[in-house]
């Protein structure tokens, strides 16, 4: 490979439409400057999902959520006593909002799950 270390050095510079003289050095202090004003990076997938009410929840943990066994008891509860429907997801999901609001509705009646 090339060792471009040892080559010397050259100044360069340009002058704009208004006179303004520029270097390298005032090109790349002004990009500095403009990714330090840029604004935060966005937040990963995993912080969202942390801090949301609309977490997505699997069949594994509605029935841990409840205790049971069975995934034939959650479609027993979306037909006869109002569970939340699903989002149609492969392999299905809930709102994990949704399901702990037919819960606390559910609770509020004396029915046992």
């Amino acid at each position: 490979m090339f060792d471009y270390n040892s080559y010397p050095t050259v100044n360069i510079s340009y002058t704009t439409e208004n006179s303004l003289k520029v270097t390298p050095s005032h090109y790349k202090s002004k990009q500095q400057k403009q990714l330090s004003d840029s604004p935060p990076p966005a937040k990963t997938y995993a912080e969202l999902n942390e801090q949301s009410t609309h977490l997505l929840i699997s069949h594994v943990e509605v029935l841990e959520m409840f205790q049971i066994t069975s995934r034939a008891t959650i479609y027993k509860w979306r037909q006869t006593r109002g569970f939340p429907e699903p989002i149609t997801l492969m392999p299905l999901r809930w709102l994990r909002s949704a399901v702990e609001e037919w819960k606390d509705n559910t609770s509020r009646f004396g029915k046992r799950f």
